[in-house]
């Protein structure tokens, strides 16, 4: 038994892992946007919905990525990308998991082994989507 945090834990992956760990005898803490006003991509919102916890947590999972933002898809062809998607995508899909290690480190065991994992959307390969 163990002590789990999950970053988007009201989404499908995160309420998914959620029930599993807690299925497996894991005292499971979860934080989303829907529900506690979590906005990883704002530091302020990370920093203030972290520094409410105590750990040490033996896994924390961020799983808050998303393959579609506000209704932009993955780029088929080179003529479809935008920068304001890119922005968008590079926001929650690596800055945001950024900050919650930043400020989760301090949330980690410094004396048995932990994990911190970040689930992003698959959108390395434009040829998935060609």
């Amino acid at each position: 038994m163990g002590h789990t945090l999950i970053i988007g834990a009201s989404g499908g992956i995160g309420s998914a892992l959620t029930e599993a760990f807690d299925a497996r005898g894991d005292i499971v803490t979860g934080l989303s946007r829907s529900e506690d006003g979590l906005d990883v991509t704002d530091e302020a919102s990370v920093e203030a919905a972290l520094g409410q916890l105590s750990g040490p947590f033996e896994h924390i999972l961020v799983t808050t990525g998303a393959l579609e933002i506000d209704g932009a898809k993955p780029e088929k062809a080179l003529k479809q990308v935008t920068a304001e998607a890119m922005l968008d995508q590079f926001a929650l899909n690596c800055i945001g998991p950024s900050l919650v290690l930043k400020h989760a480190v301090r949330l980690l065991p410094r004396d048995r082994r932990a994990v911190f994992a970040a689930l992003s959307a698959r959108v390395g390969s434009i040829g998935d989507y060609g």
